[in-house]
């Protein structure tokens, strides 16, 4: 038994084989998510009990379909990870024999990168150097240390120095240090 999201963001029921919906927004009642079907259960506060039978036979695999489907999309939206670690993780916490039941790597990969694409805004492109603002979301790294080092806000001379502390300590101890950058941003 588990609750997991549908793709429109519903909760959905996957009990035994069957996956159900809500029944008129109710919180207790959930009817069968096949519309030709009048299967329902109830849920009483410790368990869910049957209230009608069902006019068609379980189908485990697309519960298992169902689930990975939602785990998926769910790490999709929560993590930065690549989607090759995220299927792989998700797919670690299914059983070898229902290996069947779940969707392609490709499929995934395409589900996770329209799932990113849809929830993502698109940055704005600056024109001038006043016109950069860095969110503060990208002002520290993934595991929260600091990354803007500096920002001296010149609206002529911009200077912008992006580094973690980890890596300004590696550079301070290197015995060498080699440059590079491009014509218009750096004068030779």
């Amino acid at each position: 038994m588990s609750i997991v999201k549908s793709s429109k963001g519903h909760d959905k029921l996957l009990l035994e084989g069957y996956s159900y919906r809500r029944a008129n927004k109710s919180q207790r009642i959930w009817r069968c998510s096949r519309n030709d079907c009048a299967g329902r259960v109830a849920f009483d506060g410790d368990q869910y009990n049957k209230i009608t039978e069902h006019v068609h036979a379980p189908n485990p695999e697309a519960t298992i379909s169902a689930e990975f489907k939602s785990k998926t999309t769910t790490s999709a939206t929560t993590s930065h990870d690549p989607p090759r670690r995220i299927t792989y993780e998700t797919l670690h916490n299914v059983d070898k024999n229902d290996g069947a039941a779940v969707s392609t790597y490709h499929s995934s990969q395409r589900t996770i990168e329209h799932k990113r694409q849809r929830n993502d805004i698109p940055l704005p492109r600056p024109l001038i150097y006043t016109e950069i603002v860095i969110p503060d979301e990208l002002q520290i790294t993934n595991g929260g240390a600091r990354f803007l080092l500096y920002d001296n806000q010149d609206p002529s001379r911009r200077l912008i120095i992006l580094s973690s502390d980890d890596d300004l300590n590696r550079l301070s101890n290197s015995e060498h240090w080699h440059s590079d950058c491009t014509f218009k941003a750096c004068s030779s």
